[in-house]
C-alpha cells in the first residue's frame, strides 16, 4: 500500500471541530459528573477550543478582507 493511503486528514472544518468539542464535552459530563476531568481530557478540550478560536479568527479576517476588496471595487 502507498504511504499516503494511511495519511490522516489534519484540517477539519469548523463544523467538524464543533462536533468534536460537543462529543468530548458529553463524554466528560457523562463519565465525570461534578468531578474535575482527567488531565488528558482537559488538554483535549483546551486544544479544540484553541483550534476553533484560530479558525474563527481566520474566517473573520478573510471575511473582512473580502469586504474591503469588494468596497474598493465599487468605488
Amino acid at each position: 500500500m502507498d504511504a499516503t493511503f494511511y495519511k490522516m486528514k489534519a484540517d477539519l472544518s469548523i463544523a467538524e471541530l464543533l462536533a468534536l468539542v460537543e462529543i468530548v464535552d458529553e463524554h466528560v459530563d457523562r463519565n465525570f459528573p461534578g468531578v474535575d476531568p482527567p488531565r488528558l481530557l482537559r488538554e483535549i478540550q483546551q486544544k479544540l477550543d484553541t483550534t476553533i478560536l484560530r479558525h474563527r479568527q481566520e474566517l473573520e479576517s478573510e471575511i473582512s478582507s473580502r469586504k474591503k476588496a469588494k468596497s474598493t471595487r465599487k468605488q
